[in-house]
C-alpha cells in the first residue's frame, strides 16, 4: 500500500515575524488530507485567515465531507476584500485515499500545482465547478510509487519581481526547470522545497518580496513498525497474540525481556544475545529471526522518551536502534501487555499509571506530535 509523504517549507515576508501562509496536514494509515493557503496580504491578520482556511478544510475533508460542501462552507466564511474584490485567502486540497490508491486534488485561485512522474511534468485533467458563485477546480490522479505533487503559494513563483533577471516573477517555468533540474542530482523531494523557499528569499533581496510556502507530496510505500511491549495479563492468550503480532505486516519489534522469554517458547526459537552490545548506558540487543530488533523494555523505552523529548542528546545503542527505526516508519504500532512487573511499580499508584504504560502513552503523543501515526492496543 502506497502512502503521501508531505513535506513543506515556508518563510515571512521581509520584516514580517508571522507567515500570511499556512499548511494543515492530517493523516491516518489509510487517508492523508493536506491543505494549502496564502492569507491575502502578510503578516499576523493573513496568518489568521490562512490557518482558518486550512484548519476548517483539512478536519473537514479527513473526515470525508464531500468537496462542494467544504468550498461551501469556506466560501461563505472567508470574507472578501471590498476593493479588490477577491477572497481574502485561496486554497488547494490534496486528499490520498491509499485504500483505492486515489490522489484528489481541488484548487481555488491557486497559482502553482505541478505533478511529476518520473521527473516530467503530467498534465492533470481538471473538472471546473461553480461554488457560491466561484471557480473551483477539481483533478483525481491515480499515483504511482515516486509521483511527486508540488503545491506552492505566489511567494515562490512571484519572486524577484521587479529584478533586471525576473521583472515578472520566478515563474511558473523556471520553478518546473529548477525542479526538474535538482531531481536528474538526486536531491531528496524535502531538500527541494527548501531550497525553492531559500532562493525565493534569495531572489526577494532588496524587493518587498512577500510570504512563500512549499509542499511536496511524495507517493511511496507505506512503513511499518510494530513494537511488541510487555507480557499480556492472561498467559493463556500468550501464543495467540504472538500469532497475531507476527501476522502483522510491516518492521517488528520485541521490547522487553519476559516478552521475549514469551516469542522465544511459542516460536521454539532461542534470542541470541550480542554480549558485545553491552555498555554502561545501554542493555544489549538480541538477535532472533524475523524482527529487527530485540531488546530489554524499560530503560530503552525511557531513553527514547528522554530523547525525545530532549532531556538527553546521548542514549544506548538499543534506544538508538528503536529511534531509528521510528524515525524511518510513518505508522508505529504498540501491542502492550497488561501484565505487571513489580519491580516497576510505586505501591502509592494504580494500575492504570504503571511506569510502562506511562512511557509508551508518553512516547506516542511525542511521536503523534511529529506527524507520525501511532496506535497502541493492549493485551
Amino acid at each position: 500500500m502506497l502512502t503521501c509523504q508531505i513535506e513543506h517549507a515556508k518563510k515571512s515576508k521581509p520584516g514580517e515575524e508571522i507567515c500570511g501562509d499556512s499548511i494543515c496536514v492530517k493523516k491516518s494509515s489509510s487517508r492523508v488530507v493536506a491543505c494549502v493557503s496564502d492569507g491575502l496580504g502578510s503578516g499576523v491578520k493573513a496568518s489568521i485567515l490562512s490557518t482558518l482556511t486550512t484548519k476548517m478544510a483539512a478536519t473537514m475533508l479527513f473526515h470525508d465531507v464531500p468537496f462542494d460542501e467544504v468550498f461551501t462552507s469556506i466560501l461563505k466564511t472567508l470574507p472578501t476584500c471590498r476593493v479588490r474584490g477577491i477572497s481574502y485567502a485561496n486554497l488547494c486540497c490534496v486528499v490520498y485515499d491509499a485504500t483505492i490508491n486515489e490522489c484528489t486534488v481541488v484548487e481555488y485561485e491557486f497559482p502553482v500545482v505541478l505533478y511529476l512522474r518520473n521527473g516530467e511534468l503530467v498534465n492533470l485533467k481538471k473538472e471546473e465547478r461553480n461554488i457560491e458563485g466561484r471557480s473551483i477546480s477539481l483533478s483525481k490522479i491515480t499515483p504511482q510509487e515516486n509521483d511527486l505533487l508540488f503545491v506552492m503559494t505566489d511567494g515562490v513563483s512571484q519572486a524577484g519581481m521587479g529584478t533586471p533577471y525576473f521583472p515578472l516573477g520566478f515563474g511558473l517555468k523556471n520553478i518546473l526547470k529548477e525542479i526538474q533540474s535538482l531531481l536528474k542530482h538526486r536531491l531528496p523531494p524535502g531538500d527541494i522545497v527548501r531550497h525553492l523557499v531559500k532562493l525565493a528569499e534569495h531572489l526577494d533581496k532588496d524587493t518587498r518580496g512577500d510570504d512563500a510556502l512549499a509542499m511536496v507530496a511524495q507517493f511511496r510505500p507505506l512503513h511499518v513498525l510494530n513494537i511488541f511491549v510487555g507480557p499480556p495479563e492472561d498467559k493463556s492468550k500468550d501464543e495467540a497474540m504472538v500469532k497475531r503480532f507476527l501476522s502483522l505486516p510491516g518492521k517488528k519489534v520485541i521490547c522487553g525481556g519476559t516478552t521475549a522469554q514469551i516469542f522465544e517458547r511459542v516460536l521454539n526459537k532461542k534470542v541470541q544475545i550480542e554480549l558485545d552490545t553491552i555498555s554502561f548506558d545501554s542493555p544489549p540487543l538480541g538477535k532472533l529471526e524475523g524482527f529487527e530488533l530485540v531488546t530489554e523494555g524499560i530503560v530503552t523505552l525511557t531513553q527514547v522518551f528522554r530523547y525525545l523529548e530532549n532531556q538527553q542528546n546521548e542514549v544506548g545503542l538499543a534506544a538508538q536502534r528503536l529511534l531509528n527505526l521510528m524515525f524511518e516508519a510513518d505508522e508505529i504500532n504498540f501491542v502492550v501487555g497488561r501484565a505487571i512487573n513489580p519491580a516497576h511499580q510505586n505501591p502509592l499508584f494504580s494500575h492504570d499509571v504503571s511506569l510502562k504504560f506511562r512511557l509508551v502513552h508518553d512516547v506516542a503523543r511525542i511521536l503523534r506530535e511529529r506527524g507520525k501515526i501511532v496506535n497502541i492496543e493492549y493485551c
